[in-house]
């Protein structure tokens, strides 16, 4: 930061630095400009995502803005969109109007500031917290390729970001949280590759020679690698002919090598014991993989519905049951209702008085269908 401090020719700290101060400034390049605002923003506490960026008829840029990530409000659209698969993420967008915007001067062949506003109309974040801001969190490629190494040696990741702790000294200066390590982890390895495919592939074929009703079924993307994979052995097939009465639908299972969500379909024997009625391995959530699995569900269980479904209430997933299950009576599930309370709902005796509520209306319920049904 001094150094780009001393080539623009600003004397004062980046904690006391105004319009005034800012204004006329010149860089030698928008990358030294961006990385001079990166770093200010850093110091002061607040994270910066790009803004405008205008070219000329040749298509060479010559205004560059970036602005804090708390500026302006996010549109009406994307909050009330009917089609939204997954809840909206918590609201940063607060009408900030802090930025930073350079032009490419002809003259001097450099980028001169003409606009620079300080001030910001919500907290900074504090030492403790200014690791956390998006626009500062980081894995480089040197400490990606030394985690990729480190994993494919045998080492877990919460013990390769430990190393990284180490080596940096300090969990806040390692440059990422370790959510972003697994993601950047996740994301080199996500999905099946040929060799676990084929021999995924070839142990169900062999499974139909000693089991006759086994079923399973595949979709591959347009390279002929494998996204969806839905199975069921004559058990399962058998058991649901008897006791598919109610389906439970999971999806919450990802703790598999290529991090891809395992559909679980259970429901409930005569003796109150779970019975797995099938399974899948999905690439993604959205609604028209449920849909592929639910139709491989029903044409596996030759297309007998069930009288009611439960989920843990994925959106994706209840559009995929109402479009092919409309006449089934579908609820979410209890637990998750109370999980989700647990999470969300910080009010003392609330989750508890829930539940007894849960019970009691299950109870009557029971009571209703025993005495409706001898009377």
């Amino acid at each position: 930061m001094r150094k780009l401090m001393e080539s623009a020719n600003i004397g004062k700290d980046p904690s006391d630095l105004l319009e005034e101060d800012m204004v006329g400034v010149e860089f030698k390049s928008v990358e030294e400009a961006e990385s001079f605002y990166h770093i200010y923003s850093k110091i002061i506490g607040f994270s910066v995502r790009k803004n405008q960026c205008r070219k000329n008829q040749a298509g060479i840029v010559t205004t560059r803005s970036w602005c804090c990530s708390n500026e302006g409000f996010r549109r009406t659209k994307y909050i009330k969109n009917p089609n939204r698969v997954r809840e909206p993420r918590s609201e940063i967008r607060i009408g900030c109007r802090a930025m930073f915007r350079v032009c490419y001067s002809k003259i001097t062949k450099l980028w001169v500031v003409k606009e620079f506003r300080a001030n910001h109309n919500h907290c900074m974040a504090t030492d403790m917290q200014k690791h956390f801001l998006r626009s500062h969190r980081k894995i480089s490629a040197a400490e990606l390729e030394q985690a990729k190494l480190l994993k494919e040696a045998g080492m877990k990741t919460s013990e390769i970001w430990n190393l990284f702790v180490h080596q940096n000294g300090g969990w806040d200066k390692v440059g990422c949280t370790k959510k972003d390590l697994y993601n950047s982890l996740a994301a080199g390895r996500r999905g099946v590759d040929d060799l676990d495919a084929n021999t995924t592939l070839t142990f169900l074929q062999s499974k139909l020679d000693i089991d006759p009703e086994f079923f399973y079924a595949y979709m591959v993307d347009e390279e002929s690698r494998l996204t969806h994979l839905f199975w069921a052995d004559g058990a399962s097939r058998f058991d649901y002919e008897l006791f598919g009465d109610s389906l439970a639908f999971d999806s919450t299972y990802k703790t598999n090598r290529c991090q891809m969500p395992l559909v679980v379909l259970v429901g409930s024997n005569n003796h109150g014991m779970t019975c797995v009625f099938g399974f899948a391995l999905i690439q993604n959530e959205t609604a028209e993989t449920y849909t592929w699995v639910l139709q491989k569900f029903l044409e596996c269980m030759k297309d007998k519905l069930p009288e009611t479904i439960l989920t843990d209430g994925c959106r994706s997933m209840n559009k995929a049951i109402e479009d092919l299950m409309p006449s089934v009576v579908h609820r979410t599930c209890s637990w998750h209702i109370l999980n989700n309370a647990i999470k969300h709902v910080h009010e003392e005796g609330f989750v508890g008085e829930l539940r007894n509520l849960i019970k009691r209306y299950i109870s009557n319920l029971l009571v209703n269908l025993i005495y409706g049904a001898s009377g």
